[in-house]
C-alpha cells in the first residue's frame, strides 16, 4: 500500500505521538491483545513515517495498552454516570478515543498544537460531537472558551503520555488552571517517578526520539497542594495487568522493588468547585 499522507512534526515532544499510535496497531495484532483498536493499523497504513524504529519495544507496548485501557475505562465509566458529560483530551496527538469510546452521549474535545491538529484532520475528520482545537495547551483560553460552552457540563479532562515531558514550573499551573476554571470533574494523567525522569535516555522508545521526561511525581497526593480544588483519588499501577507478559520485570516490581513499580502510574484526581467560585 503507498503511504498517503507525509509528516513533518516539528515539536520534539508531538513527533511522540507516533510512539503510542504504532504501539497501539502492534498490539491490536495480537490474538491476547490488552486493546482492540483497528483504526491504528488504518491510521500507520497511510501515514508516510519511519515506524520501523520503534519495533521490537514489548514493554511500551503493552505500557501503551494497559494505560489506554484504564483511560478508556476512565472516560467510559464518565460517560455513563454523568447527564451532561464533556470530555477534553489534552495532547490529544493520533489517538483514537473517541471512535473506541463514544456510544452517542457527551461531546468530545482534541486540544493539540496546530501542526498535529491539521495531521488529524487529514486523518479523522472531527465530527459534531469530536471537535479539534490547536494550540498549545499551556494557553490556557480553551479552558474558559469550553466552558462557556457548556456552563452546566461536567468534565473529564485526559492527559495520557504528556505531563512528563515538560517542567513542573510548567505543568503547576496549567493543572491549577484546569482545575479551578473548569468546575465539578474529573482529571486523569499519567506520571513518572524521578528516577523514572532520570532514566528517561534508556526507554524502550523515547530514547530513539529528540524528546526526555522532565516532571517526576514522588507523592501521588502532591498536588492537592497546589489547589484546593484538587483531591487525589486513586492510582493506577502497569503491572498487575497481563502478569505473564510483563514477565520476570513485573514479578520484580510488583512483590520485590517499590521504585520500579512506582516509575510509571496513572493518578486519579477529582475537581472539585469552592464555595463561592
Amino acid at each position: 500500500m503507498t503511504k498517503s499522507i507525509s509528516v513533518s512534526i516539528a515539536d520534539n515532544v508531538a513527533d511522540t505521538l507516533f510512539i503510542p499510535l504504532y504501539m497501539r496497531c502492534l498490539e491490536t495484532k495480537r490474538p491476547d491483545g490488552v486493546i482492540n483498536d483497528p483504526m491504528s493499523c488504518e491510521l500507520v497504513e497511510k501515514i508516510d513515517y519511519d515506524f520501523s524504529k520503534y519495533k521490537n519495544s514489548p514493554r511500551s507496548q503493552l505500557g501503551v495498552a494497559v494505560r489506554i485501557r484504564r483511560f478508556d475505562e476512565a472516560v467510559s465509566d464518565f460517560i455513563e454516570s454523568h447527564d451532561d458529560p464533556v470530555v477534553i483530551l489534552v495532547g490529544a496527538g493520533l489517538d483514537t478515543r473517541f471512535e473506541r469510546v463514544y456510544n452517542g452521549k457527551g461531546m468530545f474535545y482534541e486540544l493539540d498544537l496546530p501542526e498535529v491538529i491539521e495531521l488529524r484532520r487529514q486523518l479523522l475528520p472531527e465530527s459534531e460531537n469530536n471537535c479539534y482545537m490547536a494550540g498549545s495547551m499551556f494557553e490556557t483560553d480553551w479552558i474558559d472558551e469550553i466552558k462557556g460552552k457548556h456552563p452546566d457540563a461536567s468534565f473529564i479532562v485526559v492527559a495520557e503520555g504528556v505531563f512528563m515531558y515538560f517542567e513542573e514550573k510548567q505543568i503547576r499551573p496549567l493543572i491549577t488552571e484546569i482545575a479551578e476554571r473548569l468546575g465539578a470533574g474529573e482529571l486523569h494523567f499519567d506520571v513518572s517517578s524521578k528516577w523514572g525522569v532520570r532514566q528517561s535516555h534508556r526507554h524502550e522508545t523515547v530514547k530513539k526520539t529528540n524528546a526526555a521526561f522532565q516532571w517526576g511525581v514522588e507523592d501521588d497526593r502532591e498536588l492537592e497542594a497546589w489547589s484546593p480544588n484538587l483531591r487525589y483519588m486513586d492510582t493506577t499501577g502497569y503491572f498487575h495487568t497481563a502478569k505473564k507478559r510483563w514477565g520476570i520485570m513485573g514479578i520484580l516490581a510488583r512483590t520485590f522493588i517499590p521504585g520500579l513499580r512506582k516509575a510509571f502510574r496513572m493518578l486519579h484526581y477529582k475537581m472539585v468547585p469552592q464555595a463561592g467560585h
